[in-house]
């Protein structure tokens, strides 16, 4: 937008004019801003160092943002993901993981999608997963010497084989 003064340069500074009881808004460039004796100013917060500037020739240093990480691929930022509710492309899965890996966990409940099982073979299935649990919790209490409980845990697995050693001969 040009200044509505000089018509000439690029209009940088918003002033509000109220005359006989109507206000009107007012763009100008920094050199007519600097000249004009208007006192009741209005300004967008996005321009104020311009304004500033233009007004005062002061230069505002506005307080450094931390640069924030950003997709290689497609230029979005976590935060803008955390507003839109949604990644900008696959890439970004990879970008943020340390960020998206606490947010997906907490959202779907686990790391891991467990999926709907089969009705008729619902108990093999579940058995199986429930024996791949018990035996990474087994290893886990094995590294915390932790043999009491890992003793318990081994005999549950014990128990889970049984049961899909007698499921195999009756099929």
């Amino acid at each position: 937008m040009l200044c509505q003064h000089c018509q000439q340069r690029e209009a940088k500074v918003q002033i509000m004019k109220t005359e006989n009881g109507e206000t009107r808004e007012v763009y100008l460039c920094e050199v007519c801003a600097k000249q004009t004796k208007e006192v009741s100013f209005i300004f967008h917060p996005v321009i104020v160092p311009e304004f500033l500037q233009a007004l005062f020739g002061l230069n505002p240093k506005l307080p450094e943002q931390p640069s924030e990480k950003v997709c290689p691929k497609c230029g979005i930022s976590f935060s803008k993901i955390t507003q839109a509710g949604k990644l900008g492309c696959s890439t970004c899965y990879e970008t943020f993981e340390t960020q998206l890996e606490p947010l997906l966990r907490r959202i779907h409940g686990g790391g891991q999608n467990v999926g709907k099982v089969p009705v008729r073979r619902g108990s093999a299935i579940k058995n199986r997963l429930e024996e791949r649990k018990l035996k990474e919790k087994l290893q886990l209490l094995i590294q915390q010497e932790n043999f009491e409980e890992a003793a318990l845990v081994r005999d549950q697995i014990r128990e889970i084989e049984q049961l899909k050693g007698e499921e195999n001969h009756d099929t």
